[in-house]
């Protein structure tokens, strides 16, 4: 809570403790019945206001818009192979990552909680050549990110024809590009598209990134095969014209979370692809790199992260705290000024 908002019910009790003083010192019983009344009638009001503020309010905004569009770039050095020159090669490369709603699915609905993500990763190296392309579709639970298994229609294709059956067929599962609204400090499955499933990104502590609190995770995976393809035998150190040879992916994935609204603020990756011989050794080095949000993704995303935050925290604990803090002194106010009242009726009488 910001220094101005601690400020604020210590003032607001001042000057509602001043002016229950005040009345209670006016003659006329009558009237400080009626200030009693209308204080208790307001105490209760806003101790309800703050109430659903926090407990109906914030459930129905603390959900990802329909009208969902972003894109972030990751920049780095990295060895890359060309297979049409057969080398290797040290590259400068641009991953650009487009997210955006698709809302012609028909589990989206106006209201409703799932949203389809459609997500494009197009990665260059510094002549403009196309690395990798990959294409993403997901349904998701609007205040989880949590993927649905269960949906029309989803994929992850890095085919240029469009997705195959097998690409269709993929087991949708975990966080996607966003954590939860109200990140916790524990680990949680993100999907990984190269490997096609979800695996753990841990939690690792809290840090200060562009004046925000941010959760750190770091998801690690360990090398595992993408797929067996048949590739010239020298690629894995074979005198044969060509061979069998495993494809594997290994990637040291970490995300710096705003935990209030669950935006990714700034996401590296280490990644590394290689082949594995029919003698179980490995051969070339396909992509080999570290690859990090470029300076205008973090400064875009924290904007984002600090003006969700902001809202979110007001209708979540900042408001109902001073809401409550304003409708307990008043509660009290108008029964302090009540009892005062009875007690100088009966002197009277007395």
């Amino acid at each position: 809570m910001s220094p101005r908002w601690e400020v604020a019910p210590r003032l607001l009790s001042g000057s509602l403790l001043a002016t229950v003083t005040s009345i209670s010192r006016l003659k006329g019983g009558r009237l400080r019945r009626v200030a009693s009344l209308v204080l208790i009638g307001l105490g209760i009001f806003t101790l309800a206001l703050g109430a659903v503020l926090r407990f109906y309010v914030y459930p129905e905004l603390a959900v990802v818009p329909l009208d969902q569009k972003t894109e972030s770039v990751a920049e780095g050095v990295a060895r890359v192979f060309y297979p049409k020159e057969l080398v290797v090669k040290e590259a400068q490369l641009t991953a650009t990552r487009k997210v955006e709603s698709n809302r012609t699915r028909p589990e989206v609905e106006s209201g409703g909680n799932v949203m389809v993500w459609d997500q494009g990763l197009l990665v260059t190296d510094g002549d403009n050549q196309i690395v990798s392309a990959l294409e993403h579709q997901v349904c998701l639970d609007r205040r989880t990110n949590m993927a649905l298994d269960k949906c029309s229609e989803q994929y992850v294709t890095d085919n240029k024809e469009g997705p195959t059956p097998d690409d269709k067929a993929v087991h949708q599962e975990g966080l996607n590009y966003k954590f939860p609204f109200g990140t916790e400090a524990k680990d949680y499955p993100y999907f990984d598209t190269t490997m096609r499933k979800a695996s753990t990104a841990r939690y690792e502590g809290t840090e200060q990134l562009g004046g925000l609190e941010v959760y750190k995770f770091v998801q690690q995976i360990t090398p595992v095969k993408l797929r067996d393809q048949e590739v010239p035998g020298q690629l894995v150190n074979s005198t044969a014209p060509s061979v069998m040879a495993g494809r594997y992916y290994q990637n040291t994935r970490t995300m710096w979370v705003e935990p209030v609204s669950g935006i990714i603020v700034k996401g590296s990756e280490k990644q590394r692809q290689m082949l594995i011989g029919p003698d179980g050794k490995e051969g070339t080095v396909l992509l080999d790199g570290t690859l990090t949000f470029n300076d205008k993704t973090v400064k875009e995303s924290t904007e984002r992260a600090t003006e969700a935050h902001d809202k979110l925290k007001l209708i979540s604990s900042t408001g109902p705290v001073v809401l409550g803090s304003l409708g307990v002194v008043m509660l009290l106010g108008g029964i302090l000024l009540g009892v005062s009242g009875r007690r100088k009726a009966a002197r009277h009488i007395a």
